[in-house]
């Protein structure tokens, strides 16, 4: 999910999570009731809110500004342990020229992965050197992998330089800033405004203070395995990705589960394949399929990946592709 939709979809979570339970708690709440919550459960409401809201700060936080540094220090970490190997480029698209002349490009590039089964990959980067026509299709480039798949990213190209950009890291920092002002002033502007001299006796349980954090981590928590779902892929993906073989599948049953996304359906397919050994082993996948993409569950097989040492734990190739 990306471009329009992607903002869209956060702002309108944002909203539900925010503006909309503070305009029903102050429309048909604030001022009707007074502030008798038992000390205790108006404490402990209080430290609740207070728990909830350093979640978020801390998610912020950790995706905005500590990630960067994690990433970089995940890439000087692969540059000294990453697995060598070869790839080549397969498509090279300019995306736009800045104004030095160095060009960002959206690179796919082939290489073998652990299991000797041919894979791609999409990467963007910025040639700082153009004119050396590193990055252009059949060109063969060396990557460096994280065999342990634990860290991002887990592959890089070998003379691959990374940086933090200083102004966005900045704008970033200020905005975080702005949100945690934001949320100190909400706490004694609701104190002030309806302590009545009974202190946060005033907070319950649907009060913003400590309805908002929860709705906007249980939204978090939500969009993630929505996501999830409706991709229909196992877990460990990457490591099939990366560790896995690549065969034929017969496709034994394709039945629709009753579940929609989207008025799409949810597709779980009973599949049946060899190994590289020769042993026959039945799996089963769940995928929420379009309706214009109905007929691959006509189709005698479909091209998968596997684990080796987990036969049980595989993907459609079209997944992994994508």
């Amino acid at each position: 999910m990306t471009g329009f939709w992607r903002y869209f979809w956060m702002l309108y979570m944002l909203f539900f999570a925010v503006p909309f339970p503070m305009i029903i708690y102050y429309a048909s709440t604030y001022g009707k009731e007074s502030p008798d919550t038992a000390p205790w459960l108006a404490l402990a409401w209080l430290a609740l809110s207070v728990v909830l809201w350093g979640l978020v700060l801390g998610r912020l936080a950790s995706r905005w500004i500590i990630q960067t540094f994690v990433v970089k220090k995940n890439f000087a970490r692969l540059a000294k342990a990453g697995v060598r190997k070869e790839g080549r480029i397969l498509e090279s698209k300019v995306l736009r020229t800045n104004s030095g002349g160095a060009e960002a490009r959206k690179i796919t590039f082939s290489f073998t992965n652990f299991a000797g089964t041919t894979i791609t990959e999409e990467m963007e980067l910025t040639d700082t050197q153009p004119a050396l026509r590193r990055y252009e299709n059949g060109k063969t480039i060396t990557l460096l992998i994280d065999d342990t798949l634990r860290s991002i990213p887990v592959i890089c190209l070998e003379d691959m330089k990374v940086g933090v950009k200083i102004s966005r890291m900045l704008w970033l920092g200020i905005s975080w800033c702005i949100i945690t002002a934001a949320v100190i002033f909400y706490y004694q502007f609701s104190y002030v405004l309806e302590n009545g001299g009974a202190g946060w006796r005033f907070l319950r349980f649907y009060h913003p203070l400590v309805l908002c954090p929860l709705i906007l981590l249980a939204e978090i928590f939500f969009f993630t395995k929505l996501l999830q779902f409706i991709g229909g892929k196992p877990s460990g993906l990457l490591r099939t990705k990366y560790y896995g073989i690549r065969t034929d599948a017969e496709i034994v049953s394709a039945n629709q589960t009753g579940t929609y996304i989207n008025e799409q359906p949810q597709i779980r397919f009973e599949l049946r394949f060899q190994d590289s050994s020769g042993r026959t082993h039945t799996a089963t996948l769940k995928k929420v399929i379009s309706l214009l993409d109905l007929g691959i569950t006509k189709q005698p097989s479909v091209p998968i990946f596997y684990q080796k040492d987990h036969p049980e734990k595989i993907a459609f190739a079209s997944d992994l592709e994508d």
